[in-house]
C-alpha cells in the first residue's frame, strides 16, 4: 500500500466499508499562503498567534480558539500574519466524513451542516479548553507508536469534527446575505457533479450574469467556467479513491463530453492523468467492500433525485440483486434507499427555498415528491420545521443584528 504524497502526512488504514486516511500535522506559519482547494475535509485549529484566514474570499480572524473546517467547496488560504501562527491541521478523505457523520448527526442537521454553516467558529472558556486538549491529544497520538494508535486517532478526529458541527450548527443564520449568496453558488457549482449548469442558472433576479461572474472571481479566483471545470475535477479526485468505479463511469457521471475531455481537464488542473493520480497519490485500496457501490448509488440519487426512481431502478442500472443493494445501504449509510432518497430531496428543496420565489408545491414537484403533503411530511421529519417556516427563518435571520 502506497502512502500519500509528501504534502499529506497521513495515517492509512482500511475497514470493511470505506477508506480511512487521517493526516495530522503541526505547522508554524509566518506569512501568507497560496489559495487552494482539495477534495479532503480539513480542520484547522489555531493554538497561538494572530492572523487572518480567507475562505471563499471572506477573511476570518485566526487567533487562539479559532476552529476552522473546510470542505471541498471552500477555497482557502492564510491571508495575513501579524504574529506567527502555531496551528494544528487535520485532514481526512470525504468518504470518511460521510461514513462518520451520516447517522451520527440529527437527521434534520445533515443537509444544513454542508449548506448553511460558516467555516469558522470562535471558542472561549470551557469550550476552548476542551477542544484544545483534544487537538493536543491528537498531535501526541500522531507522534507516538502506541497500541490502538489508529483507533484513537480515528475516534478523536470524529470527536473534533463533532465539536465543530455542534458549534457551527448553532451559528447558522448569522452570515450576511451577500456572503450566503456567493457561498451558495460556489457550493452548487462544485457539488453539481452531473448537471450541465450555466452562469444564467446561478444568477439571481436583479443581478446580471456579468456581476455574478465577477463576484465568483473575487471570491475564489476562478471565473464561472473555470470553477465548473475545477469542481468536476475535485469531485473526480474524491471518486478516484474508489477503484470499483471505472474511469468511463466517473467521466460520464461528472458530465464530461468524452473520456478525452475528462482526461484533458483533469491533467490541466492536477498535472497528472486520473490513472496517474490514482496510482501515485492514492495507492491501492481493498476492493469489494461495498463503498464503491455505495458511492455509485449516491451519485445516481443526486443526479436523478427529481425523477420517480425506485430501488428496482438501481438494481437494473448496476446489475445487482435487491437484497445486495439493501445490504449496502444498511451497512454503509445506515438508512434504507427510501430514507436516503428523501433526505437528498429535502436537501435540494432547502436550496430552492433559500433562493427564488417558487411555491412550495412547485419545489415539491421539482424535487421529485409526488404530492405537497408528502413533501411537507418528509421536510418536517428531516428539518424539524415546515418548508414555509424554513423559508421565513432563512430569509429573515440575515437581516437581524
Amino acid at each position: 500500500m502506497k502512502r500519500q504524497n509528501d504534502w499529506y502526512t497521513g495515517i492509512n488504514h482500511y475497514d470493511n466499508y470505506v477508506e480511512k486516511e487521517i493526516g495530522i500535522e503541526r505547522r508554524i506559519i509566518d506569512g501568507p499562503t497560496d489559495p487552494y482547494l482539495h477534495e479532503r475535509v480539513e480542520i484547522f485549529y489555531v493554538l497561538s498567534g494572530k492572523g487572518a484566514l480567507s475562505v471563499n474570499g471572506y477573511a476570518y480572524d485566526a487567533v487562539p480558539g479559532s476552529l476552522f473546517c473546510m470542505y471541498s467547496h471552500h477555497f482557502h488560504h492564510v491571508e495575513a500574519v501579524e504574529e506567527k501562527l502555531d496551528v494544528a491541521v487535520i485532514r481526512f478523505h470525504i468518504g470518511l466524513f460521510m461514513y462518520m457523520s451520516w447517522e451520527k448527526h440529527p437527521k434534520h442537521a445533515n443537509a444544513r451542516l454542508v449548506y448553511d454553516t460558516k467555516p469558522m467558529v470562535r471558542l472561549s472558556g470551557e469550550e476552548k479548553e476542551e477542544v484544545e486538549a483534544l487537538v493536543r491529544s491528537l498531535l501526541r497520538e500522531a507522534k507516538e507508536a502506541r497500541f490502538e494508535r489508529l483507533n484513537m486517532i480515528e475516534y478523536k478526529t470524529l470527536e473534533l469534527h463533532a465539536y465543530y458541527c455542534r458549534y457551527a450548527y448553532e451559528e447558522i443564520g448569522k452570515a450576511s446575505r451577500k456572503e450566503r449568496t456567493v457561498w451558495s453558488i460556489i457550493e452548487k457549482v462544485i457539488l453539481a457533479t452531473g448537471e450541465d449548469i450555466t452562469l444564467e442558472d446561478m444568477t439571481e433576479e436583479g443581478i446580471s450574469p456579468e456581476t455574478m461572474n465577477r463576484r465568483i472571481k473575487e471570491a475564489c479566483g476562478f471565473t464561472f467556467f473555470q470553477l465548473r471545470q475545477f469542481g468536476k475535477v475535485i469531485n473526480a479526485c474524491a471518486l478516484l479513491h474508489f477503484p470499483e468505479l471505472s474511469m468511463e463511469y466517473i467521466g460520464d457521471q461528472l458530465n464530461f463530453s468524452s473520456a478525452a475531455a475528462f482526461y484533458k481537464a483533469f491533467k490541466q488542473y492536477c498535472g497528472v492523468t486520473p490513472r496517474e493520480y490514482q496510482t501515485e497519490y492514492i495507492g491501492t485500496m481493498v476492493p469489494g467492500s461495498g463503498a464503491g457501490s455505495a458511492m455509485q448509488f449516491l451519485q445516481y440519487i443526486h443526479i436523478h433525485f427529481s425523477e420517480d426512481i425506485r430501488l428496482e431502478d438501481l438494481c437494473e442500472k448496476f446489475c445487482m440483486k435487491p437484497y445486495t443493494v439493501k445490504q449496502i445501504f444498511k451497512q454503509v449509510f445506515g438508512n434504507p434507499f427510501e430514507e436516503l432518497l428523501a433526505q437528498v430531496r429535502v436537501s435540494y428543496a432547502c436550496s430552492f427555498l433559500r433562493t427564488g420565489d417558487r411555491t412550495v408545491l412547485e419545489i415539491a414537484s421539482l424535487c421529485g415528491f409526488n404530492s405537497q403533503s408528502t413533501f411537507q411530511r418528509h421536510f418536517k421529519r428531516w428539518m424539524n420545521q415546515t418548508p414555509e417556516e424554513y423559508r421565513e427563518v432563512m430569509r429573515e435571520k440575515p437581516d437581524k443584528k
